[in-house]
């Protein structure tokens, strides 16, 4: 088989052996190309790719971290109003000197505390009031102290209505609550 190559090899002019030469190197450089040269850009690419996908992750991380360090401190603040464990505040209590301080305490119609199972961490104390012909003024203000309070409070519902006897008055019904760290 060498042999019969060698004997064609002779036989081709000058030029077509130039030829040959040039078409045997085109298909060594395709194949060492397609071998060697295409899988490193190929891999190269792939590697640009996930660079940029860990950069966008970086920043968004990054952005996240700016506004995590806010929130972490808006959380440390809002848990020092927390109602403390030991059990001395109590919601019921705290919302009868409230409505006491805004004239208001004889217009409770009904204070029904409710259980509420615990989540995320924290016990959350809820009271349903009930609040019977009671003027706008009062109830403002005792809105007011419950925002004021030292220990943090939501006000979860709030429901107001005109009476129909006597439209400056109103009865109104809200749901309140506290939270503490078990």
């Amino acid at each position: 088989m060498i042999a019969t190559l060698t004997q064609r090899w002779r036989v081709l002019s000058e030029r077509e052996r130039q030829l040959m030469l040039l078409g045997g190197v085109f298909i060594a450089l395709a194949l060492f190309y397609v071998a060697a040269i295409d899988p490193l850009l190929e891999r190269i690419d792939l590697l640009d790719q996930q660079t940029a996908k860990k950069e966008r992750a970086i920043r968004e991380l990054a952005s996240l971290a700016r506004d995590y360090h806010p929130l972490q401190a808006r959380l440390a603040t809002l848990e020092k109003r927390l109602a403390p464990a030991d059990g001395s505040f109590s919601l019921p209590s705290f919302l009868e000197e409230a409505a006491a301080a805004t004239r208001i305490r004889e217009r409770i119609a009904a204070m029904q505390p409710q259980a509420m199972p615990p989540s995320q961490g924290y016990k959350e104390i809820t009271v349903e009031v009930r609040l019977d012909g009671v003027a706008l003024q009062p109830l403002l203000d005792f809105l007011g102290r419950l925002e004021s309070s030292p220990t943090l409070l939501q006000v979860k519902r709030f429901q107001i209505k005109p009476r129909y006897d006597a439209p400056q008055f109103f009865e109104a019904s809200l749901r309140i609550s506290a939270y503490e760290k078990p």
